[in-house]
């Protein structure tokens, strides 16, 4: 009769561990997985035509994207995204447009410099896509906060020189732009 138990006990061993080991090993790999997945299946919100246009070879590889906002002009459709490298928190503008569910990259400055989207889009898109990264700021920290931001930016500088589409969207939000700013057309 002992030995009728040890054997019901060791089925019950063997099913347990199946039950309960081989589902667990299932999701670990699968968890493990889905950093491994191809960036476009990492990107919720971002149309897959967007997605598909999101630079793969860059210097530091591009780890998450967000979708800031996007701007229609002519039958083609411009996505502002906001990107982050594995070793930066910073994230890094990229700009790509949409036509006929045809994607190109038109601005992507991994460097940081200070470029004006003017420079590579329509000058209303350029302000309405700087106007949605504003908002995207200003619900991050609070109006009080980022006007706090301007005005010390404005400060820190000599001369400062703010871009069009930045002075545009800032009056827009019913932001005040401080006095010593000069605008670049």
């Amino acid at each position: 009769m002992q030995s009728h138990q040890r054997f019901s006990l060791r089925s019950i061993g063997r099913r347990l561990t199946a039950t309960f080991w081989l589902p667990l090993a299932v999701g670990m790999l699968l968890t493990i997985g889905l950093g491994y997945l191809p960036l476009d299946a990492q990107t919720p919100g971002i149309p897959e035509t967007v997605s598909r246009c999101i630079p793969q070879q860059t210097r530091q590889p591009i780890v998450r994207s967000e979708l800031i906002g996007s701007s229609r002009l002519q039958g083609k459709d411009y996505y502002l995204l906001a990107t982050y490298t594995e070793n930066s928190q910073a994230p890094t503008n990229l700009i790509i447009a949409v036509t006929n569910g045809r994607c190109e990259e038109v601005f992507f400055n991994p460097m940081g410099d200070r470029v004006p989207f003017a420079s590579v889009v329509p000058q209303s898109v350029a302000q309405q896509l700087t106007l949605a990264r504003f908002r995207r700021e200003i619900q991050r920290l609070g109006k009080d906060r980022f006007q706090q931001q301007v005005n010390q930016g404005a400060a820190s500088t000599q001369n400062p020189t703010w871009f069009a589409e930045e002075v545009w969207a800032l009056r827009q939000l019913g932001v005040a732009i401080p006095a010593n700013v000069q605008i670049q057309q």
